[in-house]
């Protein structure tokens, strides 16, 4: 127990050196056999970027570009007009003699014949040059592609640098004249400005026209670099490498500087880009694993490590990626294709992956997988981790030290979904229908005195229940809001009294703000539940992901609850002020939470059933600064070389086991320095049974 009581058309034309005729867009091909899963027109707010990634397992027929499309076209929502993209690999698209496919963006016939005059030059004969699509009168920029053969061994390295030089030579002093934006034997991307489907029409990907064994795709919102040319779309690709990515890199400066001593120079100036070139480097030219690069790029250097991880980080430090980020990379290598996700270490955006008989997914939200595969098993990352899958080898690392097939036996577990609650409760279905609509039919059912309405097959819909109260001057009545299906982010924010329940699983920021009323999910819930929580409870089944119960606060009477059945990831009641947490790890997790619990709280208490260490609670110091502090403490002959070396062998040297080992006026030195400041209080922890009087006061208040 833990407890504070203070706290992104085609028209085949070579390319010549004579002048290209401009010809007029084509009106868009029919779609007479596309069958969406979602409307064109829905309305569209501004989010975060979207992304999705889909492998196939061996054994299993391959993925038509529309499963792709399908995937991210969705959440639409998370994007804007401002660029998508796709990107597929198959290993079997050619061999080491095939030519090397090279696709870029021109302003002008003029950087096109460049492109195909320095390629022929520098790697080798270009056959089948083109223009894919020409310059229209929107101002899109021309797409030109060729069949590269080369000449040379080291083929890779040779078009890497040729690519580099020619894209840097076409940056002009007031524009941007071209730009190769993907180059391989087995990876093909798809991008322009655009929203996920117009895009799909755009590159001819609304209709069956392509099958891989991985795709991944994307829809933008642009951050830090503009938006209204395609080369700053995703995906960006180096070699056989394709990334997508949400987020932002803060070390942008960094890993840039690492490619440039690599002889990588030229870069459009989104941090995306430095992604995929440092990830293929690291494994084509540094000869790194798959997850030994992932492991640099995820940077989880606060995790307790072995001496040849902290060796690795160390040798490829300007490769470590820091700040908020969700990235899927495919990769071909090797004669194998390898699906890739990675978190950062505090999952400041959301990954959720997915698997099922046939595939595995990684997705921005549930409903991306859910829109593919319905039944499909879902769990979520754990911050600071990767998941990797290949067609060849299957999963390889599942990006959680939990079991992750635990969410889904609990799915399997739901009540059954048409129980009623009464005759009365008028029903809707949300399948096609907006939140505005679903929420304007729970303002009807409750004005109306219903005692509650049922809303069937959700899937991905937000905002459902946001705001709605039912006090009333006079008093306060029941009313209950019963969702069958995958609700969407922000379900029951500021909530006011009434009781929602979930048979299905709950995506982000469950409850944020609620001030009273219940919300029961009977499978699992994403990140951030119980935001800024302020009365009432929560109760989910399942477990939780990253950040629950953040600044959750008591007033007065007002005691907020939060009850876990199964496991919570990092953070766990991060600033809380009030209220409780219990997680009561019913099937026994040898890790029923992640790490940071309680860091920064100032009130109320948590409850954990189960072991965690003092590593766990808190955020510590690093361990590197405490030793060598301590070290020279050893030197200075205030510590004993013995006791230097027991504490250096430790697994970390917690403030509790550094009471118990060092001398008493060291030791307060040591804890002034790392464990205590004027912004914290320090955490009381207790291991033990509860007594009456816990039980009493983790018990939930009776509903009115």
């Amino acid at each position: 127990m833990i407890q504070s009581f203070a706290r992104n058309w085609e028209s085949n034309q070579r390319v010549n050196s004579s002048l290209l005729d401009e010809k007029k867009r084509l009106p868009a091909p029919s779609r007479h056999n596309w069958r969406p899963t979602f409307e064109d027109g829905i309305p569209v707010a501004k989010d975060g970027c979207g992304v999705v990634g889909i492998i196939r397992k061996h054994g299993s027929p391959k993925i038509g570009n529309l499963t792709a499309v399908d995937g991210i076209a969705c959440i639409k929502y998370r994007g804007s007009d401002l660029g998508a993209g796709y990107a597929s690999l198959s290993c079997d698209q050619g061999d080491e003699k095939s030519p090397i496919r090279v696709k870029a963006f021109v302003n002008n016939v003029s950087a096109a014949a460049l492109i195909e005059k320095e390629l022929t030059v520098e790697v080798g004969d270009v056959k089948d040059a083109r223009l894919a699509k020409p310059v229209d009168k929107n101002n899109r920029m021309a797409i030109w592609q060729g069949l590269v053969h080369t000449r040379r061994k080291d083929e890779y390295a040779t078009m890497e640098r040729a690519v580099d030089r020619i894209n840097y030579s076409l940056i002009g002093p007031d524009e941007i004249n071209g730009r190769i934006f993907s180059y391989g034997r087995y990876v093909n991307v798809y991008k322009e400005v655009g929203y996920p489907l117009e895009v799909a029409r755009l590159c001819g990907l609304d209709v069956e026209s392509e099958s891989a064994d991985l795709w991944i795709a994307h829809t933008r919102q642009p951050t830090n670099s503009p938006g209204q040319l395609p080369i700053w779309s995703h995906p960006f690709a180096s070699s056989e490498c394709a990334i997508v990515h949400n987020g932002d890199i803060s070390s942008f400066g960094a890993n840039t500087e690492l490619l440039n001593s690599w002889g990588i120079r030229s870069h459009v100036g989104t941090d995306s880009e430095v992604v995929a070139r440092l990830f293929d480097h690291l494994v084509r030219v540094e000869g790194l694993s798959i997850k030994d690069a992932a492991t640099v790029l995820t940077n989880p250097y606060e995790r307790t490590l072995s001496k040849d991880t902290l060796s690795l980080l160390y040798r490829y430090r300007g490769a470590r990626l820091d700040g908020p980020f969700a990235i899927v990379a495919g990769y071909c290598y090797r004669d194998d294709v390898y699906l890739v996700a990675l978190t950062d270490r505090s999952k400041f955006r959301p990954l959720l992956i997915g698997e099922d008989e046939n595939c595995y997914y990684v997705a921005s939200e549930e409903n991306q997988i859910r829109n593919l595969s319905k039944d499909a098993k879902v769990w979520t990352p754990e911050p600071g981790s990767f998941f990797v899958a290949s067609l060849k080898r299957g999963l390889i690392q599942s990006g959680t030290a939990k079991d992750h097939g635990l969410q889904d036996k609990i799915l399997k577990r739901l009540p059954p979904s048409k129980l009623k609650i009464d005759s009365t409760m008028p029903t809707i279905d949300a399948a096609g229908r907006s939140s505005q609509e679903i929420n304007s039919a729970i303002s009807r059912a409750f004005t109306s005195g219903a005692s509650g309405i049922e809303i069937s097959n959700a899937k991905g819909e937000r905002f459902i229940g946001i705001g709605i109260s039912t006090k009333r001057e006079k008093g306060f009545r029941d009313f209950k809001i019963r969702i069958t299906g995958f609700p969407g982010n922000c379900l029951a924010n500021l909530n006011d009294g009434a009781i929602f329940e979930v048979i299905g699983n709950a995506a982000d920021d469950v409850a944020d703000t609620m001030h009273d009323g219940r919300v029961i999910v009977h499978g699992s819930a994403r990140d951030v539940v119980g935001q800024a929580l302020q009365g009432g409870d929560i109760f989910v089944r399942g477990c939780v992901g990253n950040r629950a119960a953040i600044q959750m606060r008591e007033y007065r009477n007002s005691r907020p609850f939060v009850i876990i059945g199964e496991t919570a990831d990092d953070y766990l009641g991060e600033y809380m002020a009030g209220g409780i947490v219990c997680v009561l790890n019913l099937s026994d997790s040898a890790n029923p939470v992640g790490n940071y619990v309680g860091t920064g709280m100032v009130g109320g208490a948590i409850y954990i059933r189960g072991r965690l260490s003092d590593t766990q609670v808190g955020l510590l110091p690093q361990r590197i600064d405490v030793l060598e502090y301590l070290r020279t403490a050893h030197i200075d002959g205030l510590l004993s070389k013995d006791a230097f070396d027991k504490i250096e062998a430790n697994h970390f040297p917690s403030e509790s086991y550094l009471k118990a080992t060092l001398p008493s006026p060291l030791f307060a030195r040591v804890r002034a320095l790392f464990f205590s400041s004027k912004y914290t209080k320090t955490l009381e922890i207790e291991r033990r049974r509860l007594s009456h009087e816990d039980l009493q006061s983790s018990r939930p208040k009776k509903r009115r």
